[in-house]
């Protein structure tokens, strides 16, 4: 931490927190909803990293590295640009809602992007963290609050329209919410993997090669992706750890998921069995497409 940097801020520390303050000077930042300034941004220091804290514009934000900072005027540099880039992600987010007919919502005071979605008996909320990427919020049935051990975020631009998305939803929670899969329509279109998020992935090879030898803690997050092919449909498979051993996973195809469940990694048959099984189709008929 670079103790002369934070001398140029408004420093308080009890209980061994640190927290800084910096007065905006510049008076770039603006909440272009309410038209207020923003006239100061508050942190939390952490090693060598601040963590906005308030206000509520920023909460969640990119944490900024202190390495890279030698004076309070380049801190408000970076602090108008992460303004700049949410605002940006708004925007954009935004326009892809509404462009397969779902209406967006952001709330003045946080500036954070949401929509609802009545999905059957659920009703869902979602709406993308401050990078941008979607993820499913809150999910409510018969007046109680879903959880889901699957992962739970995912690419907007998959879903060619609203009715595709809230069949992906539907699938994610049907067996959580203890509802019936949904009708399985006569014909369908195999539902590729987006090329991006296929570039973005890391095969597991590459993990075992590199950290081979090591562990993870009992609690740590592990989300597991995999696209398969038999014959002319494809299938996506996604796992997430629990705790411990125990995984909650999912198999889903164009027509809405297959298969759900938890189960003790120890037990798990391996991806091409389990897709065997659930679809009948022959071992050496099913293809682990590659990154």
């Amino acid at each position: 931490m670079d103790r002369a940097f934070l001398e140029q801020l408004e420093v308080k520390e009890a209980e061994g927190v640190v927290e800084a303050d910096l007065v905006l000077t510049s008076g770039q930042a603006i909440n272009p909803l309410t038209r207020q300034a923003i006239a100061s941004v508050s942190f939390t220091v952490m090693g060598d990293r601040l963590l906005y804290v308030g206000p509520p514009e920023f909460v969640g934000a990119q944490p900024i590295n202190l390495a890279f900072i030698t004076s309070a005027t380049r801190l408000e540099d970076l602090i108008i640009s992460t303004l700049n880039d949410h605002l940006y992600q708004l925007e954009r987010r935004s326009t892809e809602l509404t462009s397969i007919g779902i209406a967006p919502r952001v709330d003045p005071g946080t500036l954070q992007l949401s929509a609802e979605l009545e999905v059957g008996p659920m009703h869902f909320t979602i709406g993308p963290n401050r990078a941008g990427q979607f993820r499913i919020i809150r999910v409510v049935h018969e007046g109680g609050e879903l959880s889901h051990g699957a992962p739970t975020t995912f690419e907007l631009s998959e879903f060619p329209n609203r009715k595709a998305l809230e069949d992906f939803l539907f699938a994610m929670y049907s067996d959580v919410a203890g509802l019936p899969p949904a009708p399985t329509p006569m014909q369908s279109t195999p539902t590729p993997v987006p090329q991006s998020v296929i570039e973005a992935s890391i095969p597991i090879r590459d993990l075992v090669h590199a950290f081979g030898e090591a562990s993870l803690p009992p609690r740590s997050q592990l989300e597991i992706l995999a696209t398969v092919k038999v014959g002319d449909q494809q299938y996506r498979f996604a796992a997430a750890r629990v705790q411990g051993q125990t995984f909650r996973g999912l198999l889903a195809g164009a027509n809405g998921k297959l298969w759900a469940d938890r189960f003790e990694l120890t037990d798990f048959p391996g991806i091409r069995a389990l897709v065997a099984s659930v679809t009948s189709a022959p071992l050496d008929a099913i293809e682990i497409l590659a990154p």
